[in-house]
């Protein structure tokens, strides 16, 4: 059996929670002018050129999309130019912390919710609450569990897109459903259902997985923290409301850890024959699910605009994910993080990079029609009651209806040291280390 060797999970958390919890030092970066944005027209004739410095993540097919973004922005706005960098996901966050500290920050950048606490505690980000004031966008223009990732100490400081919500979608081949005596209009609601529904769309040769009916260490969080969309699943918490107890070490909690550690074992043949299943598969248009080994999986609503692309025959549905013995139905989806827009403290061009923020994010030629192209949600309400938004996808119901189930897992700003202790917690359950109730202790 492998061996995993970790720090006793109780010394790292009350070493980050309750001395290691206070703000870092600030970044040292030049002071911006945050005051309110001007209402900007789109053809001034005593606007100075400007350039725009913006960074995102958006890769493979989304490239051309962003691409038409940012020339619909300059011709909205023909005296900013904007000069757009596709950024790589190592060193992301070191990245924008480095250029804040050196006085030379990206006007714009994308940014994980999960990362904002983090950020803000380093005085990396600018509020945007006057910006969003003058130019009259309100919180209540978005689903509250997307917007309240956005928000930290009664400050905004960003704007979401897409939906981090959504992630809460189970995706399943019908035909799967039908070859295995499964009814594809009848999904599994409970953890119960998804047990049985698993079994039966499970193949083993000789111990060996050939199709894998779903694997819980993946539910639309990364696998070594799904722990946490599952115990909000299944109606408990990781943090108390003041973010000042640990609290996953509950019943729920405890119900929660044991559940993927037992459908692991039972179902998909433990957890070191799941990873070498995983490790045959590939990525993007190779991905399991695409290619046949994998007959259901729980992720975002982004899945649909890969699915038409890379399995454009597979006959699929959607349902919201099922839900825990201690769950709540109408709670049963989660929104960890998410993506959003920020403009970091320091920037020269506050003004021109509230422009650009906004158009990403709550313009219906922007960031609206970056998502209608996707057929994915936005986390702002009135480009979901577009026309645009949900014409040719029979699926568009289905996505409003897990964003109405959406709640938000609590992120602090030590939240990359939690994921460690959460990933601790879990694999060593998972590869029998610790007992679920000794991991969560």
């Amino acid at each position: 059996m492998r061996k995993i060797h970790w720090l006793p999970a109780a010394v790292l958390i009350l070493a980050l929670l309750f001395s290691g919890c206070a703000a870092p030092a600030p970044v040292s970066a030049p002071a911006a002018d945050s005051g309110a944005a001007e209402t900007a027209s789109t053809a001034p004739g005593d606007k100075e050129p400007v350039t725009l410095v913006f960074w995102h993540h958006w890769g493979g097919n989304r490239v051309p999309l962003m691409e038409e973004q940012i020339r619909r922005f300059e011709e909205k706005y023909p005296w900013i130019t904007v000069e757009m960098t596709l950024q790589p996901w190592e060193n992301r966050l070191q990245k924008i912390l480095t250029s804040v500290a050196a006085g030379e920050p990206p006007d714009v950048t994308m940014l994980g919710r999960q990362d904002l606490p983090a950020f803000v505690e380093q005085g990396a980000l600018m509020p945007i609450d006057d910006l969003m004031s003058a130019a009259g966008i309100t919180t209540d223009m978005f689903y509250e569990a997307e917007i309240n990732g956005a928000i930290y100490n009664g400050q905004t400081y960003l704007l979401p897109l897409p939906t981090g919500g959504g992630i809460s979608v189970l995706w399943y081949n019908q035909d799967m459903f039908e070859e295995v005596g499964l009814d594809p209009e009848s999904p599994p609601q409970t953890w119960a259902e998804l047990e049985e529904a698993a079994k039966a769309l499970t193949i083993m040769e000789d111990g060996e997985l050939q199709r894998v009916g779903i694997n819980p260490r993946l539910n639309g969080l990364h696998a070594g923290i799904s722990f946490l969309g599952w115990l909000h699943n299944n109606g408990g918490q990781w943090i108390s409301d003041d973010m000042r107890t640990i609290t996953w070490n509950s019943p729920e909690g405890l119900e929660a850890l044991q559940w993927v550690v037992d459908f692991t074992n039972n179902i998909n043949g433990g957890v070191e024959e799941v990873d070498a299943f995983y490790s045959q598969t590939g990525e993007w248009e190779n991905g399991p699910f695409y290619t046949g080994y994998e007959a259901m999986q729980t992720n975002g609503t982004w899945e649909l605009f890969k699915i038409l692309e890379f399995a454009p025959d597979m006959d699929f549905d959607i349902a919201p994910i099922p839900y825990g013995p201690q769950g709540d139905p109408a709670k049963r989806g989660f929104v960890y993080g998410g993506w959003g827009y920020v403009i970091p403290e320091g920037v020269e061009h506050v003004e021109e990079a509230w422009l650009l923020l906004e158009f990403l994010t709550a313009d219906m030629d922007g960031g609206c029609w970056f998502l209608q192209e996707q057929q994915r949600p936005s986390p702002w309400i009135e480009c979901n009651e577009q026309p645009e938004s949900s014409a040719d996808n029979p699926y568009w119901d289905g996505f409003l209806e897990v964003l109405a189930t959406d709640q938000v897992i609590p992120v602090s700003p030590v939240q990359p040291a939690i994921e460690e202790i959460v990933i601790q917690m879990q694999e060593e359950a998972l590869f029998g280390v610790q007992t679920p109730e000794e991991a969560l202790a």
